[in-house]
């Protein structure tokens, strides 16, 4: 039997969505509202804030773990991603509103961020349960990397149809319009969630629901070691795309829409990716491609280096070579750690796990634009010339990052390749999380 041929009914509206919403988080949480904020004087700290937003929010998940049984994933996504909608509504209009200052601009297109991150980080707990319960595990990495394949189309058409509205000199009526075209891809990605099946019945929900303690969890090897490797990862790659942007603007003094333009060659580097992983990740396991996707992204880190000492030329060519091997090495991580992660989750509390995780792993994906944001923001105008080799902050930031790749590689070998389900003892099953989550 083809793989295609047990694909889950529906399963051409997930990849709908995927795509949509794609277009619209690109735009909205992308580099076109990275240079919007920037042209507002936006710090390199306010910036990470920006980037910290989605994966800190993340902890709302936490919260949402506890109803998920009783409201049904579906309902769930479509309240969450149907209100946060008014938030994407919000920025668009925001730079055409006349009598405003710089700063209150700024200002409202942080609460504007802040709204829609808020409510996606509720809802989207029901999105990893849903589609692990909705995919069967033969044909989850087929699967993922297809989904995975239509959302990296959606970024790429995002940033390309950014780069077209915004060549040129770039003024209120260009952002408008960009970030309009991602309230329209917004509402369209509604539509598609609204044909995708609910995956589990009340009583298969209600065990994927059941309570279990955090204590618990983070005792289970298999999901301890997972959750520590990823946020690892998580704090190398939290930040590159917000300050790759930015040393492009800064220092290289690029373009906004050949910024945009390169930015997208990563999205057509992570379909390669996916090409070369699609018909091999079910057969091969995780674990080797995730040391291919850690060591690839090393070395691309490592190309910036070089190219913010200036011991490589600020060419356009050689900056789209490594967007592109970037979103190649990060689509390939990114699949296989998703297959990994569905299959080391019990059933049992399966919510309460999924939500742990991506809470977890996204403190580092949070934290990390943060702390490096304030970092560059304290280095200012470092800048020593020793020969060729120039010492600036973007050297010391892309410096950190190479050294936490490289380490974060070595936790690989200790990862659990299709854990076997986990038997929890009673007392963790019916006892309620200890963390506090009301």
């Amino acid at each position: 039997m083809k793989a295609a041929s047990v694909y889950p009914p529906g399963a051409l509206n997930v990849n709908g969505f995927s795509f949509f919403n794609a277009v619209s988080f690109q735009i909205v949480l992308g580099p076109p509202v990275i240079l919007f904020a920037k042209s507002l004087g936006a710090s390199s700290f306010v910036l990470g804030t920006i980037a910290a937003l989605t994966p800190l929010l993340n902890i709302l998940q936490l919260l949402a773990a506890r109803f998920l049984h009783r409201a049904g994933y579906r309902r769930f996504v479509l309240a969450g991603w149907g209100a946060r909608t008014f938030f994407v509504f919000c920025i668009a209009v925001l730079p055409l509103l006349p009598g405003l200052s710089v700063s209150a601009r700024l200002w409202l297109l942080l609460a504007a961020l802040f709204g829609f991150n808020f409510l996606r980080g509720f809802s989207a707990g029901a999105w990893l349960p849903w589609l692990t319960a909705l995919v069967p595990e033969q044909v989850r990495g087929r699967f993922l990397s297809r989904d995975n394949a239509f959302m990296h189309v959606g970024c790429l058409t995002a940033l390309l149809l950014s780069a077209w509205v915004m060549t040129g000199t770039v003024e209120a009526g260009e952002y408008a319009a960009v970030f309009g075209i991602g309230l329209l891809s917004a509402l369209v990605s509604l539509w598609f969630v609204r044909r995708i099946p609910e995956a589990e019945s009340p009583e298969e929900r209600k065990q994927s629901g059941v309570p279990v303690p955090w204590s618990a969890m983070l005792r289970y090897p298999p999901f301890a070691r997972l959750l520590w490797f990823t946020t690892v990862y998580m704090t190398v790659i939290g930040s590159l795309g917000v300050f790759t942007v930015e040393y492009l603007v800064v220092r290289g003094k690029f373009a906004e829409s050949t910024i945009l333009l390169l930015s997208g060659l990563s999205f057509v580097g992570a379909l390669a990716g996916l090409a070369i992983t699609a018909p091999r990740l079910d057969v091969t396991g995780s674990k080797p491609w995730l040391r291919h996707g850690l060591s690839m992204m090393a070395g691309v880190i490592g190309g910036w280096f070089l190219l913010a000492a200036g011991l490589l030329p600020g060419w356009p060519l050689l900056v789209g070579m490594l967007n592109f091997l970037g979103g190649l090495a990060g689509a390939v991580f990114g699949v296989a750690n998703t297959r990994i992660v569905m299959g080391s989750v019990p059933a049992m509390g399966r919510n309460h796990f999924f939500a742990v995780f991506t809470v977890v792993s996204g403190i580092g994906l949070g934290g990390a634009p943060m702390v490096w944001g304030a970092m560059l923001d304290a280095l200012g105008p470092l800048d020593v010339v020793l020969g060729p080799f120039s010492i600036n902050r973007y050297v010391i930031y892309f410096a950190a990052l190479v050294v936490l790749a490289c380490l974060n590689l070595r936790l690989v070998s200790g990862l659990h390749e299709g854990a076997p389900v986990v038997t929890l003892p009673p007392s963790a099953v019916d006892a309620r999380p200890v963390a506090p989550v009301e």
